[in-house]
C-alpha cells in the first residue's frame, strides 16, 4: 500500500513540473531504492524519477535542521546553566528572559522538524490556546513585511536625515558652548576676587571641554554628512537600482504570479465562450428559463476569472513566500472591498440587469440621453440601437444603464420623429430638409442652402412637423362687412373655385388633394375665412409659395368680384367738454 501511495505522489508532483513547463531530473541506476524496478525490469514510468532527487534534498535539509536544533538545544542548556550560577537579581532577570525566549524558539524549531520530517497535519495533536482575534496584530502581521521593503528602499535618504538633524543638533549645541565660554572669559577679564575667579575658572575648564568635545563631533559628522552625500546617487539612479534590486530577488515571482493570472482568467473566459457557443447552437424556441441558466452561468465565470486570478497570484506568492508581494495583493483586495462597500446598490442592480431581471429589459424600448432605442443585446455589455439615426447603435458597459427603465415598443411606435430627407415644419418657425440625423446633431438644410443644426434631444423636443408624406397649409384671409348678405353663402363658394382654377399654374393639379374655405369668425374690421389646402409631400419645398400664392388668389377674386378688403380702423371718441 506505500509503495502505490509513494508512487501517486510522485505522478503528482511529476505532473505539476510538466504543467509548469520544469524540466524532470534524472538520477543514475544505482541511485533507485530497494523495491523500485531496476534496468532488468520493464522501463519505469518517469513520474517516479523526480522523488529520488526530492528524498534526497529531505534527507539533507533533516540533517541541516537537526544540527539547528541540536545548536539550540545547546544555547538553552548553557543559558540555564549560567542562570543557576548567577549571582545577582539582575543577572538572573535578564537570563531568565533570555531563556524564555530561547525555548519558545526551541518548541518552535522542534515542530519545524517534526512537520518536514513526518509530512503529516499536526494540528490535531497540538492543544492550541484560543486567542482572541485583534485585527490591529493581524494586520500589523500583514503590513510588517512591506513596512520592511519600504525602509529598505528609503535607507539612504532615512540615513542622511537623521545625520543633518544630528548636525543641526549638535550645532546648536556648540554654539552655546562657545557662548558660554566666552561670557566666561569676560568676567574673568574683569578682575573678579580670587575666590570667584578660581569657581569662574573651574567652570570655564568645564564649558571649555563642552565646547571643545561638541566642535569635534560637530566636525566628524560634517565630514560623514559630505561624504554620503558626495557617495550618494541621483534620484534615478537610486530609483534604476532599485528597480533592478527589485526584479532581480522578485522578479521571477512576479512573472510567474502574472502568468498564473493570465492562465486563470483567459482560460475562464474561453471556456465562458466556449459554454456560451456551445449553448447558443441549442436553440430552443423562447427557452426563458434556458437564458436565464446561460446568463448566471456566465456572470459565475465572468466573477470567477477575477478572483480565480488573484487567488492564483495569491498562492504563487505564498509558495514563493514573497510576503511583501501577498501582502500587497491583499491590501489591494481589502481597499477594493471597502470601496465596493459604497457601491453595492449600484452593483446589485448591474448584476440584476446582466440576468435580465432589472429595470430594463432586453427587446425593449428605452429612454438614453434624451432619446428612443432598442435595447438589442444586453449582458456584459449593452447594444442600443435607433435604426432611424445615422450611427445608432452604441455599444456600452452595462452599469451605464444603472438607474433606467425600459418597456415595450408599441407596435407602430416610431423610434424618430423624421427621416433622412424629411421635410419638416419645428415649433421655432423654421422649416427645412432633413439632410443628416444621428445621436448627437440632426442637420436642416433650409430653403436657400442654409444648414442649421440642432442637438437631437433639443430637435425632438420642437415637435417637429413631417411635410414629407402630405400636410395641410391654413391661410387667413377677410373681407370687409357691407358684403355680409353673401358672406357665408356665396363668398366661400366662388373662393374655392378661383383656388381650385389657378393654384395648378404653380402645384401640379395631381398634387393638391383638396380644397377648402371655411368661413372663420366676424372680428371687429372684417369677415374672416380659413382656408384649407390639402397637397402631397412632394410639394413640401414650395410651401411658402403656395401661401403666397392664396393670398393672390384671394386678392384677384375680390377684384373680380368687387369686394372690398376692409382695413384696420380706430374710432376716436372726443370727451365732453
Amino acid at each position: 500500500m506505500h509503495r502505490y501511495t509513494t508512487h501517486l505522489r510522485r505522478f503528482a508532483a511529476a505532473a505539476i513540473l510538466v504543467a509548469l513547463g520544469l524540466p524532470l531530473p534524472s538520477i543514475s541506476q544505482d541511485s533507485v531504492p530497494n523495491g523500485f524496478p531496476d534496468a532488468s525490469e520493464p522501463e519505469p514510468s518517469p513520474f517516479a524519477l523526480p522523488f529520488e532527487t526530492r528524498d534526497t534534498a529531505s534527507l539533507q535539509s533533516l540533517e541541516a535542521l537537526h544540527k539547528a536544533l541540536s545548536s539550540q538545544e545547546k544555547q538553552v542548556a548553557e543559558t540555564q546553566r549560567r542562570l543557576i550560577a548567577a549571582e545577582d537579581d539582575v543577572t538572573r532577570q535578564a537570563l531568565g528572559d533570555d531563556l524564555r525566549e530561547l525555548r519558545e524558539q526551541l518548541n518552535q524549531r522542534r515542530l519545524q522538524f517534526e512537520r518536514f520530517s513526518l509530512e503529516i497535519d499536526l494540528r490535531p495533536f497540538i492543544d492550541e490556546i484560543d486567542q482572541p482575534f485583534d485585527w490591529q496584530n493581524e494586520l500589523s502581521k500583514l503590513l510588517k513585511p512591506i513596512l520592511a521593503e519600504l525602509e529598505s528602499a528609503t535607507a539612504e535618504s532615512r540615513a542622511i536625515g537623521a545625520l543633518r538633524a544630528e548636525l543641526n543638533q549638535v550645532g546648536e549645541r556648540k554654539a552655546l558652548a562657545e557662548k558660554a565660554v566666552a561670557r566666561l572669559e569676560r568676567h574673568l577679564a574683569e578682575g573678579p576676587s580670587d575666590d570667584l575667579r578660581g569657581r569662574l575658572e573651574e567652570r570655564l575648564e568645564h564649558w571649555q571641554r563642552i565646547a571643545d568635545d561638541t566642535a569635534n563631533r560637530y566636525t566628524a559628522l560634517d565630514l560623514q554628512l559630505e561624504n554620503r552625500l558626495k557617495q550618494r546617487q541621483s534620484v534615478f539612479d537610486e530609483t534604476t537600482d532599485y528597480a533592478k534590486r527589485f526584479f532581480q530577488t522578485r522578479g521571477l515571482n512576479l512573472l510567474l504570479a502574472v502568468g498564473a493570472f493570465c492562465v486563470v482568467f483567459f482560460g475562464v473566459r474561453y471556456l465562458s465562450s466556449l459554454i456560451g457557443r456551445l449553448q447558443a447552437s441549442k436553440v430552443t424556441a423562447g427557452a426563458a428559463g434556458t437564458k436565464f441558466s446561460s446568463r448566471l452561468t456566465a456572470l459565475i465565470l465572468h466573477v470567477f476569472s477575477v478572483l480565480g486570478g488573484l487567488i492564483a497570484m495569491m498562492l504563487v506568492f505564498n509558495m514563493a513566500g514573497d510576503w511583501f508581494m501577498l501582502g500587497i495583493i491583499v491590501i489591494f483586495l481589502i481597499g477594493v472591498a471597502w470601496a465596493s462597500i459604497k457601491t453595492l446598490p449600484s452593483q446589485i442592480e448591474t448584476v440584476r440587469l446582466v440576468l435580465n431581471i432589472g429595470a430594463v429589459r432586453e427587446g425593449e424600448r428605452i429612454l438614453f440621453n434624451a432619446l428612443p432605442y432598442k435595447v438589442e443585446v444586453l449582458g456584459f455589455r449593452a447594444r442600443l440601437v435607433n435604426p432611424r439615426l445615422d450611427g445608432g447603435l452604441q455599444e456600452i458597459p452595462v452599469n451605464a444603464l444603472v438607474g433606467h427603465y425600459s418597456r415595450p415598443a408599441g407596435a407602430d411606435e416610431e423610434w424618430f420623429p423624421t427621416r433622412t430627407g424629411d421635410w419638416v415644419e419645428l415649433a421655432d418657425g423654421r422649416m427645412g430638409q432633413v439632410s443628416r440625423q444621428s445621436p448627437s446633431a440632426v442637420h436642416l438644410s433650409e430653403l436657400g442652402g442654409e444648414d442649421v443644426v440642432y442637438p437631437t434631444d433639443v430637435f425632438a423636443g420642437l415637435n417637429p412637423r413631417r411635410l414629407s408624406e402630405g400636410f395641410r397649409i391654413v391661410s387667413t384671409f377677410g373681407i370687409d362687412y357691407r358684403h355680409q348678405a353673401i358672406a357665408t353663402t356665396e363668398v366661400p363658394e366662388r373662393m374655392r373655385e378661383k383656388l381650385e382654377q389657378l393654384l395648378p399654374d404653380l402645384v401640379p393639379r395631381e398634387q393638391i388633394k383638396a380644397v377648402a374655405v371655411y368661413f372663420q369668425s366676424a372680428a371687429p374690421s372684417s369677415l374672416d375665412y380659413e382656408i384649407h389646402v390639402d397637397v402631397a409631400g412632394e410639394v413640401a419645398r414650395q410651401t411658402t409659395l403656395i401661401r403666397h400664392a392664396i393670398q393672390r388668389i384671394l386678392v384677384d377674386a375680390c377684384n373680380d368680384n368687387g369686394w372690398e378688403i376692409p382695413f384696420t380702423q380706430i374710432t376716436l371718441h372726443q370727451a365732453p367738454g
